[in-house]
């Protein structure tokens, strides 16, 4: 089993330099090399994209944050004018 996965490296091997000499590959390889560069600049667009999503929506989150505050604060100081005016009344 050993020696039948050494010959078919081998084998392979004989081949890629064939292809190379020929000049087969120099095709290929180019190929490759713009589709990796296509696929590095869609990753790139990709990234940017969700990062533009993430401020965006850590920016409403923020709002909404706020206006949580601002209200449960509003509440809360409307609770002890009240509680103040009751404290008043039975003094």
């Amino acid at each position: 089993m050993i020696v039948g996965i050494a010959a078919g490296a081998a084998a392979l091997a004989v081949v890629a330099v064939l292809l190379k000499r020929k000049g087969y590959l120099d095709g290929v390889i180019e190929r490759a090399e713009g589709f990796g560069g296509d696929i590095a600049d869609k990753y790139q667009d990709v990234k940017e994209a969700a990062r533009k999503k993430f401020d965006e929506v850590k920016q409403k989150g923020g709002e909404i944050a706020d206006k949580v505050k601002s209200s449960y604060d509003s509440q809360s100081s409307e609770g002890e004018d009240a509680s103040s005016a009751d404290n008043s009344a039975t003094v």
